[in-house]
């Protein structure tokens, strides 16, 4: 039922994009390219199921047993340039073009080891970040091919108005969260 839980807030009441930041900058910049984001999605969520599990055995293991828990982030960095490197290798190797992204991943790869409770917890978590970035990109691809087919051609106004489709998203899923009435409880 955590599981769940963590799923649902994840990826649908707290986005990782909306409420962190968390490729905010990034999104917006895919939906205005015409790129096919399947690749960088595999190759970014094989990185972040590794790193996030042997970031977590590690600090179970040797970190936190020795009192060095707060070091979690320097290991959590060095494994994941390590393993975005092999997997970044893979995938050329494999489809001959290039998916390198470093910022969302790794960022997403701290926000489920600080949130998570169990490794299972803390992958579902990952998995459920990435997919919400994942998922962003083409409802803004299709927002600012509506609004470019009109008369907005301007890049400015292309990226003021992606970054204005992203605040209604925001407010629409923020809505469905209605703890704000009942102050009291």
């Amino acid at each position: 039922m955590r599981i769940i839980n963590a799923l649902l807030f994840y990826s649908l009441f707290s986005s990782a994009v909306f409420v962190y930041g968390i490729g905010s900058l990034q999104a917006a910049e895919s939906s205005l390219a015409r790129k096919k984001i399947a690749g960088t999605f595999i190759k970014s969520l094989c990185c972040v199921l590794t790193v996030i599990s042997l970031t977590y055995s590690f600090a179970q293991l040797l970190l936190i047993p020795t009192g060095l828990a707060e070091l979690y982030p320097l290991v959590a960095l060095l494994l994941f340039a390590t393993a975005s490197v092999f997997f970044e290798i893979i995938f050329q190797l494999t489809t001959k073009k290039s998916s390198a992204e470093f910022a969302v991943s790794f960022l997403t790869v701290l926000l489920s080891l600080n949130e998570g409770q169990s490794l299972v917890e803390a992958i579902a978590i990952g998995v459920c970040c990435l997919a919400s970035y994942y998922i962003l990109i083409p409802f803004l691809f299709t927002f600012t091919n509506k609004l470019s087919s009109s008369k907005n051609t301007d890049v400015f106004r292309q990226k003021t108005s992606v970054f204005l489709c992203m605040v209604v998203l925001m407010m629409a899923l923020f809505a469905l969260n209605i703890s704000w009435i009942n102050a009291g409880l």
